[in-house]
């Protein structure tokens, strides 16, 4: 009997650290999703410059701190190379950067993506 609740207190810590993993990614891919908007809305209205360092700061500071525990570095490098384009792009005037802050997001996207629990994965 010891062993078979033993059993089950691990399978119900881990489906809890799981849940936490994911509530937290899903709330940094919000939170990433709302700067990367407000990027897009201030580069409309003709300059991001702010927006852009707001969300450079939010992604080195926290968003990397926070999901460094739960996700691939390669996928976190692939978001971080999407925002260093941005200042650049902006600066040139560049017709892309709408499809660059698109591509952040979709970025964002994949990691949940990624992290989202499938029943292919299990077996």
């Amino acid at each position: 009997m010891k062993r078979l609740i033993i059993s089950l207190t691990i399978i119900a810590i881990i489906i809890t650290v799981g849940l936490i993993a994911l509530n937290t990614v899903r709330r940094e891919n919000e939170r990433l999703y709302g700067l990367v908007e407000s990027v897009m809305r201030a580069y409309e209205a003709g300059g991001a410059d702010r927006e852009i360092s707001a969300l450079e700061g939010y992604f080195k500071d926290e968003y990397v701190k926070v999901l460094g525990a739960f996700v691939d570095d390669d996928r976190l490098a692939d978001i971080a190379l999407c925002i260093k384009r941005l200042r650049p792009m902006l600066e040139s005037g560049c017709d892309e950067f709408g499809a660059e802050c698109e591509s952040i997001k979709a970025e964002a996207e994949r990691i949940w993506l990624s992290e989202a629990p499938k029943l292919y994965r299990i077996l």
